[in-house]
């Protein structure tokens, strides 16, 4: 598998799986998790309380969260590096500076209100359980966020595989490693 190919697979994965679903931040990580090993069902499971903009608070993008910390799962100095190499953080910074400006290149933002008003024309508050309500209700809802959740999918894996031959090695599910 080439890594076009990894991609897109980690991509259709979180896309089929926020239309089932509807969980953008579980679906981005599962996505992510379809093709790369080192992401633990522990994180795909509490990926889903960062859904409808962090724990429905509307705030950041639930998506963009998941895709943030699996990059950062990967490439983010441990504490243990840190204490050493105190410049080691500035490793760390890069990947979620870069994360962040590769996803607001294309949306402008990363406030899930913000991309609710650009996908459905307003936002919601998804806290408040009457506009819960409208949003849930919203044709086609699920399909637009899944976009998102693309997105988000999307430069999260890229980033694993540009730096992966810098950086620590991953497998990839289901290909062999070279021998």
């Amino acid at each position: 598998m080439d890594k076009i190919e990894i991609v897109e697979n980690a991509v259709e994965a979180a896309k089929k799986t926020q239309i089932r679903d509807d969980l953008c931040s579980r679906s981005t990580m599962y996505g992510l998790q379809s093709v790369f090993d080192f992401i633990p069902d522990s994180m795909v499971k509490a990926s889903a309380s960062l859904a409808g903009g962090c724990g429905s608070a509307s705030g950041s993008c639930g998506a963009y969260c998941s895709g943030l910390l699996a990059v950062g799962l990967l490439l983010n100095s441990t504490m243990e590096e840190e204490a050493g190499d105190p410049a080691s953080f500035e490793k760390t910074a890069a990947a979620f500076n870069e994360y962040r400006d590769r996803f607001m290149a294309e949306l402008g933002t990363t406030y899930c209100p913000e991309i609710q008003k650009g996908l459905f024309g307003r936002s919601y508050r998804l806290y408040d359980a009457n506009e819960l309500k409208d949003y849930m209700a919203l044709p086609g809802h699920a399909e637009k966020c899944a976009e998102v959740v693309g997105l988000a999918t999307r430069i999260a894996a890229e980033m694993i595989v540009e730096h992966n031959s810098a950086g620590p090695a991953i497998r990839v599910v289901g290909v062999e490693p070279p021998r």
